[in-house]
């Protein structure tokens, strides 16, 4: 599964709107609701978790929204009225969840 966010930096000011593109290329034979899409941010108080397939995380704010469409590759993030604290650095990341397959053998 390869994950691209572009670009590596991004600016807004205060009040803005901002989109953060994550896209990545899914494997065909995976339906898109075994895709896992979450979004986090790091600053210098450590790491929060904002999205979790398209639910936030922090149920104080409601100021962040997936706003790609899956279905087209696009995980993208939506940041409503930009404020300082939202400074940081934003990560996505796209998982399938592990899968098992389970074999039998016969002998002769």
């Amino acid at each position: 599964l390869l994950v691209i966010q572009t670009p590596a930096k991004e600016k807004a000011k205060e009040g803005e709107t901002v989109v953060l593109n994550c896209h990545f290329d899914s494997p065909r034979h995976s339906p898109l609701t075994d895709l896992m899409v979450k979004w986090y941010k790091e600053d210098e108080k450590g790491q929060m978790d904002l999205l979790e397939n398209n639910v936030t995380v922090l149920t104080n704010n409601s100021r962040f929204f997936m706003s790609g469409d899956l279905s087209r590759g696009d995980a993208s993030l939506m940041i409503l009225n930009v404020t300082i604290s939202d400074h940081g650095i934003y990560f996505c990341e796209v998982t399938l969840p592990d899968r098992t397959v389970h074999l039998a053998v016969k002998g002769d």
